[in-house]
């Protein structure tokens, strides 16, 4: 039998029924759609003499209902309702059994604006009454805005400082993977985590006395160092000396030192050998946040230029100067 009662009430209120939460015959959680998706009123099972409470989640501000009565004493209805202006709860007790009405309640949102919400109070079977009606809202509510407080201790770096044994070991890095194959230099690269390959693909550029070639980079995520290798070719026939202090990088607009260098400094007529450079900070101190497949430029500078074979006078007796 009371499976049978349930089956008889109207549609709406089974929809109710099966979205509410909690016990049927108590206090049920009813969710309410946005205004636009509302189809139907919203059912709430009651009987005569038995108050029930209606908890919305904005202050309600008017009422209007045929068969509603603030004081059944002194006007007549069906339904007794208690609904002070602004407050979020509305009590509505039956006075007559088997009433049936709908009651139209105005609500003020967040926002400053209204919203009417149907309600229809139908005759519950016996025992199926409701006493108390939570109603949420379930219409999509804006992402807040992120919260951004300022700290007083200065954030933590991302990156560790470099240290002369770190930008040494860089060095030796390069220096293991240009002695050995393509497919072993990626191998050292792929043992490391933390260590990125590129191989560079830029073109020779020639300085009139020497060539550059840029041939890969490697970069150590660690503490942001970046070490390249670049072939040196000596374009003369005569003997180069190089500045240990005159190689720069360029990456796009800004320019870079290099400070950390493993190279010779004295190239031959026609040869050719390999520079290591590492690059540990910017200028100003500062990460440089270079990724090894940058598209770098690469500088040097000769000290003197000296010819292999010099030609010395000798000074023989009975001969003029």
């Amino acid at each position: 039998m009371r499976a049978l009662a349930i089956l008889a009430l109207p549609s709406a209120l089974a929809g109710a029924l099966a979205q509410g939460a909690g016990d049927f015959q108590g206090i049920v959680r009813v969710p309410l759609p946005p205004e636009r998706e509302e189809h139907r009123t919203i059912s709430v099972p009651t009987e005569a003499e038995n108050t029930v409470e209606l908890d919305f989640p904005w202050p309600v501000l008017e009422w209007a209902g045929r068969g509603f009565t603030p004081d059944a004493e002194k006007y007549a209805g069906d339904f007794v309702v208690e609904a002070p202006k602004g407050t979020a709860r509305v009590f509505v007790t039956p006075v007559s059994p088997g009433a049936h009405r709908v009651l139209d309640l105005v609500v003020q949102l967040p926002d400053g604006s209204t919203r009417g919400i149907p309600v229809e109070f139908v005759p519950a079977p016996a025992g199926l009454a409701w006493r108390k009606a939570v109603f949420d809202d379930e219409s999509p509510r804006p992402e807040a805005p992120p919260r951004f407080t300022l700290s007083a201790e200065a954030p933590h770096a991302r990156f560790r400082a470099p240290s002369p044994e770190s930008l040494l070991g860089l060095v030796t890095t390069l220096r293991l993977m240009l002695n050995t194959t393509e497919a072993g230099a990626r191998a050292i690269a792929a043992a490391n985590p933390a260590l990125g390959l590129a191989e560079l693909r830029s073109a020779p550029e020639s300085f009139g006395d020497f060539v550059l070639t840029p041939r890969f980079a490697v970069r150590d995520a660690t503490t942001d160092s970046l070490g390249i290798c670049v072939g040196v070719e000596n374009a003369t026939n005569r003997r180069l000396v190089f500045d240990p202090s005159g190689w720069t990088l360029r990456a796009g607009d800004r320019v870079y030192p290099v400070t950390t260098v493993d190279f010779s400094g004295d190239l031959g007529p026609g040869a050719a050998a390999a520079a290591l450079l590492v690059i540990g900070r910017a200028p100003d101190g500062l990460p440089t946040l270079l990724l090894p497949d940058n598209a770098f430029r690469i500088s040097a500078r000769v000290l003197a230029s000296e010819n292999p074979r010099p030609v010395l006078g000798i000074g023989l007796p009975g001969l003029g100067p």
